[in-house]
């Protein structure tokens, strides 16, 4: 017995320590796929940033597809738009092509009909447009025709123990209080390297603790704004959507992925 209660702690981890990172490779083989589909649809409509993240939210539907029906697709399909266009979960950078690749090459759109055209990089005829660089972007008309997009996605932990364990290696959070359905650690703001992905408390509450305590040294208590945050944070993490029983909070981590595709229509700032 005095066996047993020594390596249940440390079997339990490893078990459900496996099992949440492999959801993790998971998700990440998604985001791989879908970050493609997304570059894809953009290179096939001048490179808009909804047309993207639209290709995104079809090719992350599978992860939030639970059983084998029209239904349960479409409910899959929703959950996936709103993780995608949520800011807080997701983010899209357009790495290529650059505002200077546009300074460089662009042309005004000739279908529009507003006083300001926007810009364009012409996609015809790229074979016999010339090679050399432009004086901004030290690039060629060819290679600004490429789109490449990267996409980081907060990825959901939902493994108990292992969800709370892997959440605060990432964000450098120490304590043990997560036995007791209480926070990770001692206080909740000891975040040392919070990202994106962080609970607000997490993100901001060292920030906010500093503020106070420069407050308090002036005579002025400000300890209400880092309750008040950690109210919210809360809140937040509890949130779910009406109707699709999908949570917009709880545990996250960033994961990253990138694709390069061939623009196939012009790419239109």
């Amino acid at each position: 017995m005095t066996e047993y209660i020594i390596i249940l702690p440390v079997l339990l981890m490893l078990v459900l320590g496996a099992v949440q990172f492999a959801l993790l490779y998971q998700i990440k083989s998604t985001l791989n796929y879908a970050v493609f589909v997304g570059a894809r649809q953009g290179a096939l409509k001048n490179g808009k940033t909804n047309s993207i993240k639209d290709g995104i939210a079809a090719g992350m539907t599978p992860l939030y597809t639970f059983e084998p029906d029209m239904g349960s697709m479409l409910k899959g399909r929703a959950i996936a738009m709103i993780e995608v266009f949520n800011p807080l979960t997701t983010k899209l950078e357009v790495l290529s092509p650059t505002d200077k690749a546009v300074e460089d090459f662009g042309i005004d759109d000739p279908e529009s009909t507003a006083t300001t055209k926007p810009k364009i990089i012409p996609n015809d005829n790229l074979t016999y447009r010339s090679t050399d660089p432009g004086a901004k972007s030290g690039i060629n008309i060819q290679d600004a025709n490429l789109l490449k997009i990267r996409v980081t996605y907060c990825a959901k932990l939902v493994v108990p123990l292992a969800n709370v364990t892997i959440y605060s290696i990432v964000n450098g959070i120490e304590g043990v209080k997560n036995l007791a359905n209480e926070w990770y650690a001692e206080s909740p703001n000891t975040a040392t390297t919070p990202n994106d992905c962080s609970q607000l408390k997490d993100r901001f509450g060292g920030k906010v603790d500093s503020v106070s305590e420069a407050a308090g040294s002036i005579g002025i208590d400000l300890s209400f704004v880092s309750s008040a945050l950690t109210s919210v944070s809360d809140a937040l993490a509890g949130l779910t959507v009406p109707g699709l029983d999908w949570g917009l909070g709880g545990y996250r981590i960033p994961v990253t992925a990138e694709a390069v595709v061939r623009m196939q229509s012009p790419y239109r700032k």
